[in-house]
């Protein structure tokens, strides 16, 4: 046995830490941590939005996505990353409210297309400016190069999460079903 791995400092780099002991409380889990961020995130902004604009954090993601124009049902699925049903539902609300209408894609009768209505652009222009204020606040615990690393790591850590079925050697899939 190690003496000197049981009384050492724990690794500050994760993956370190990984090599070094093969082992990893779930707290130092990348997936951990993201996930804890995200969770905070969404638990104010879902408030916020509910208070302030009526409309659920789905909502104001598809409200959002359609500032950018008109768009269709399967790419705000895939530009979001919602859930099929809960994209339905959330689209159906906001179609009972009057903030957006949905018509059948002329290219293609089977898909839907999404669109502002005056009354969601009205919405979107009022709590636009909120949105905005939370993002440069949140912005600017990071300083510069941290922002510009953060958005680099995410988007490679996006990367690998999009790979991991390819690259996941076979031997090792099964081998949490053991």
């Amino acid at each position: 046995m190690n003496s000197s791995r049981t009384t050492s400092k724990p690794a500050s780099d994760p993956l370190q830490a990984l090599d070094i002991d093969a082992a990893l409380p779930v707290e130092r889990f990348v997936t951990f941590r993201v996930n804890q961020l995200s969770t905070a995130f969404e638990r104010q902004w879902s408030r916020v939005m509910r208070e302030r604009a009526g409309v659920s954090l789905s909502q104001w993601r598809i409200l959002a996505m359609l500032e950018a124009g008109p768009a269709v049902f399967a790419r705000l699925v895939d530009g979001i990353g919602i859930d099929k049903a809960l994209m339905s539902r959330s689209t159906r609300e906001l179609e009972a409210q009057g903030l957006v209408r949905i018509t059948a894609t002329p290219a293609d009768a089977r898909s839907l297309t999404l669109a502002l209505t005056p009354e969601g652009r009205r919405l979107l222009s009022r709590m636009m400016p909120l949105a905005l204020r939370r993002q440069r606040y949140l912005l600017s615990a990071l300083t510069s190069s941290e922002r510009s690393v953060f958005y680099r790591a995410v988007e490679k850590l996006r990367t690998a999460a999009d790979r991991w079925e390819i690259d996941e050697p076979a031997g090792e899939a099964g081998d949490a079903a053991r």
